[in-house]
């Protein structure tokens, strides 16, 4: 693993974008709370289909995967 190395150009980088992502975020009104926010209700809401829906889904599909799996499996030995 490489050491976590930060330069002086790094860290110019950091300050031109925290800057600009501070200045957009200014002229949009929106503060950091809601940006995490939004963040956070989006992960929920794909949880929540994943739970939902899309578990329905995988079962589905499951039920032709899995003997085709189990078949496949079986005619190796």
């Amino acid at each position: 693993m490489q050491r976590f190395d930060i330069d002086f150009a790094t860290v110019v980088k950091l300050i031109v974008w925290s800057t600009i992502v501070g200045a957009a975020l200014y002229w949009l009104e929106w503060s950091t709370g809601e940006v995490f926010g939004w963040a956070a209700n989006k992960v929920a809401h794909a949880w929540a289909w994943i739970a939902g829906t899309g578990f329905k889904y995988m079962l589905l599909g499951a039920t032709i995967v899995v003997p085709i799996f189990l078949i496949s499996r079986l005619r190796k030995r």
